[in-house]
This record gives structure tokens, sequence and C-alpha cells, in this order.
């Protein structure tokens, strides 16, 4: 397998050739201006990352067992590697097929070839940065939408940044149509990197068994494609808005306790903050204001503080559902649905075109697995979550199937905890980073959260 990659007017185009596998050329396209005031050398530095990091998932995927390289050995590789090693079991979680050790195997066996060894160089250093200036990746997720309403809050300038990846087509769309009428109402413009290339590693595009060792990578693009508007816009935080909740330890399919998701904690928070950093000469930094609340109190955030935000919420993936916002077949879906009610709201008026409360949609709520192993620190806190939920819902009359289930086998023994729960959920999960920035955030949320105790 022998990568290509060639640099275009925007961006990057790269295909794979080889005698076993060949692809069409795909392109990671820039908006002209922020790619034309990208340092030459920059572009050279990022491509060499790049190079790599979309192409990670690939041999893998396809069981390949060599690849070359026309770029130096990134600089960051062994970081690239050791990090999709930790999420391994996240990835073949959901896929019945998949074996963690297995995937470990395949990805030690696979033979990367470079020509040269990677440069130590990073970017020229300036002191023209503006500390009030933020890049925010934005999906029209409830993360990120809080992120751009708390840093909107606190008198920051948010730059939005959209990365579509053309495999989504009917979530572009939702997502393109929320665009234009967010942009009326609250003036943030947003920018979009299209990254096809994100197409190499679609499992329906190399026509495999389904499989989810695309994930990793993503988070590095989101990072790395973020740089060049830095250097635009002279803003110096890339902001991330991932839950530090989502990895919590939990029992992995094949026994062993492993993060929920490695790639959302904050010891992964950190390995991308570090990335940045080297690249840029400690110029550019990776932070992260939502990591440190938990999932109810998110939605509670962003939804009651922020309504003219939460409302142009887009949470899960819409390809394979014939509703047009949300899918209602997983628990992103469920937890919000309970969350809505619980505060009062009807989901309905939020896009929920059924009710998650029917008997079938039972094994979607951590609250209701049977024999939750110790260890399982992830699933028996988001019950936690949700049993609040219940009750809170519950006392606004809300009625179905699972809530006649709550009732019966859970409502007895909430009586006397309620006020101890909204405790443990409505409060700071996590130490709050270090800058200022996210310290004023986290001041800001606390002052929010005690008035839901």
């Amino acid at each position: 397998m022998e990568i290509g990659i060639q640099d275009t007017p925007r961006g990057y185009a790269l295909g794979i050739t080889g005698p076993y596998w060949k692809t069409e050329t795909c392109e990671i396209v820039f908006p002209e201006e922020i790619w034309q005031n990208f340092p030459p050398a920059d572009r050279q530095a990022l491509k060499n990352e790049l190079a790599y990091i979309l192409t990670l998932a690939p041999p893998i995927i396809l069981r390949h067992p060599t690849v070359w390289y026309p770029t130096p050995r990134p600089r960051f590789l062994d970081i690239y590697e050791e990090c999709f090693t930790q999420a391994i079991p996240n990835m073949v979680e959901p896929i019945p097929g998949e074996d963690a050790d297995d995937i470990l195997k395949v990805q030690l066996s696979v033979l990367r070839h470079f020509p040269t060894e990677a440069s130590s160089m990073g970017m020229e250093r300036s002191g023209s940065w503006n500390p009030r200036r933020v890049i925010l990746p934005f999906t029209f997720g409830k993360d990120s939408l809080l992120s751009l309403a708390t840093l909107t809050a606190l008198g920051y300038e948010v730059i939005l940044v959209n990365i579509d990846e053309c495999v989504l087509p009917k979530g572009k769309a939702i997502r393109k149509e929320l665009e234009e009428e967010f942009l009326q109402e609250h003036d943030h413009p947003c920018h979009c990197v299209r990254n096809e290339i994100q197409l190499l590693s679609d499992w329906q595009v190399l026509n495999t068994p389904v499989t989810r060792l695309h994930q990793v990578h993503i988070h590095f693009v989101y990072l790395l494609a973020m740089i060049p508007f830095c250097t635009y816009y002279r803003a110096p935080f890339i902001v991330l808005s991932n839950e530090f909740e989502n990895s919590l330890p939990h029992v992995h399919k094949g026994g062993f306790i492993a993060p929920h998701i490695y790639m959302q904690g904050r010891e992964a928070a950190g390995t991308l903050a570090r990335i940045v950093q080297g690249f840029s000469n400690g110029q550019i930094t990776a932070i992260n204001l939502i990591g440190i609340l938990d999932n109810f109190s998110i939605h509670r955030i962003l939804h009651e503080e922020f309504p003219a935000y939460g409302r142009y919420r887009v949470t899960c993936h819409m390809e394979m559902s014939d509703y047009s916002r949300w899918c209602h077949s997983c628990y992103r879906c469920a937890q919000p649905f309970m969350y809505f009610s619980a505060l009062g709201n009807s989901p309905f008026s939020h896009g929920f075109e059924a009710s998650m409360l029917e008997m079938e949609k039972k094994p979607l709520f951590s609250l209701f697995r049977e024999d939750t192993h110790p260890g399982d620190e992830y699933h028996r806190f988001v019950a936690q979550e949700e049993a609040l939920a219940f009750a809170m819902a519950h006392r606004r009359g809300v009625r179905g199937d699972l809530m006649e289930l709550f009732e019966e086998k859970y409502l007895p023994r909430m009586e006397n905890k309620r006020k101890s729960l909204a405790g443990k959920v409505f409060r700071l999960q996590a130490k709050p980073g270090r800058t200022p920035v996210e310290k004023r955030a986290a001041d800001l949320y606390r002052r929010i959260l005690k008035t839901y105790l």
C-alpha cells in the first residue's frame, strides 16, 4: 500500500496505490484565505502529520501488512499509536465480530515505512496572539453548543469551524439548514473544512464488515485541522468539547475493565494539548471547558441557561433513521428525552417524534441494567443521572411503560435519596484546567449548579 499526498491550492490531495488496492484521490480542503495565509513551512509540517493520521485506519481495517509513505516520519507517531492502542477496546466493544487482542496484533503487525526521520522543527514563534480569541470545532452537538454559549457569556471571541467528513450526508443537510438560521440569530459564521479523505476509512467505502476503527484518528484531525485557523486569527486556544465522564471505567465485553471512551478522557485531552503545543512551539494549546461536567448538567445548563443556543442541538447520526432530528434508537436519544421531561420541557418541542419511555427502549438506559459490575463506574454513574431524571419527571406526572417500571422497582428507594443524588450529579465532576478561561468557565458552572440544589 503506497500513500501519495500532494499540495493543492487549498489543502492536500491524498491517494492510495499499490498492487492490491487503489483509491481515487481525495482531498482535505480549507477555506482559501485561511490556507493561503498559512506559512509554507507549516503546511509541510502539517502534511507530514496528516499523511499518517488520515491513513492510520485503512491498513488495519483491510489487514494490509505494509504501507509506504512519501513524507517524513510524523513527529508524534508514538503518541498516535499509543492512543490507538488505548482506544482499541472502545472501538471493538459494539462490534460482535471484532476482538481487542486481535486488533492489537493487527496494529502491531503493520509495517509503515518513511523515507526520513521526523523533523524537530516547530512553528516560528510570534508574539501577536490574542488571548481572548479561541477556535472551536463545532458540530451543533450539545457539548460544542455549551462551549460556545459559555465562551460568549465570558466575553471571548469564538471562531467556529465545522469539519465535513463527507460520510453523513443527511446529518450534513440538517446542520447546513440550521447554520443559516443560527448565523442570523447569533452572528456566528462557521468555517468549513471538507475532509474527503475520511471516506478512505469508512467501512462501507472499503467494502468490509462494519467497524469503528476510524474513531481515534478523527480526534487528531479535529485538533490539527484547527491550526491554520489559529495562525490566521492569532488565536492561541483550540477548545475541545468532550465530557471526561465518558472515560470512566466500564466492563468490556472481553471481561476486563477499560475506559468507556478513552479519547474523551482527561488523559487524552492532555495528550492532544501536548501535540499542538509541540507543533506550535508552545504558542497554541488545547483546552476543555465542559469536560468537568456530567451529561445531565450539560443538558440542563445548555437548555435552561442558554436556550437560544440549545434549540439548535443535533445529537446523533441520522443516516439510518426515518426520523428528522433524533434517531430514537440510541442512548444519546434516550437520555435527553428523560432530561427534557425531568426539567418540564416537552421533548416533542425539541424534535422528538415518538416516546422513549416504551418498554422496548429499556436497553438504552443504564438505570435498568441488571447486575452492574462494582468496577463499572461509567454505567453506575450514568444510572444515577438517569435515576434522578426519572424521579424529577415522575414528580411532573410524566407517564410511560418505563416510568411504571421505575415506580415499581426504584421510586420507593429514591424518596430519601433525591437530594443527595442531585448533589452528586449537579456539581463539578473534576478539577478545571489551568488556563484562565477554563477557570472562569468552572466558576460560572459552579454558580449555576448551586441553584439546582
